[in-house]
């Protein structure tokens, strides 16, 4: 249960990071999540990628932490499912739909990708 925690509060605390500094860059309201107060499509496209890279990040870090990594995967894709739901339903007046499709999807891949990035390294490691 404490490495689905890590791993969650890591990618929500770099996701509301990140939306920290380009409001703050951008002089905008601040906001904690989501794409529709950004003002390019750069931008746009570069946050919703770094959703992979937030998962993955998250991914790894449950994975070191806890004992059985694959049922702890399971319960961390699991919640961020729910999260994502949630967020859906919070965020569909203001959001585009294919970013809460998209965001989610990307998370989760990256989730899934540190976990086997992870558990291969421990098989090499075990093998030597």
């Amino acid at each position: 249960m404490i490495a689905i925690a890590a791993g969650y509060f890591s990618i929500a605390a770099l996701n509301s990071f990140i939306h920290i500094i380009t409001s703050i860059y951008f002089r905008g309201d601040i906001t904690l999540t989501g794409i529709s107060h950004l003002p390019s499509t750069q931008w746009i496209i570069g946050v919703t990628f770094l959703q992979f890279a937030f998962g993955l990040f998250g991914g790894l870090l449950a994975t070191t932490v806890a004992k059985n990594a694959s049922k702890v995967i399971l319960g961390f894709i699991l919640v961020m499912v729910a999260v994502s739901l949630i967020n859906y339903s919070v965020m569909a007046e203001n959001e585009p739909l294919w970013y809460l499709i998209t965001a989610p999807v990307l998370t989760i891949s990256g989730i899934y990708i540190g976990y086997l990035l992870q558990t291969q390294e421990s098989k090499t490691t075990s093998n030597e």
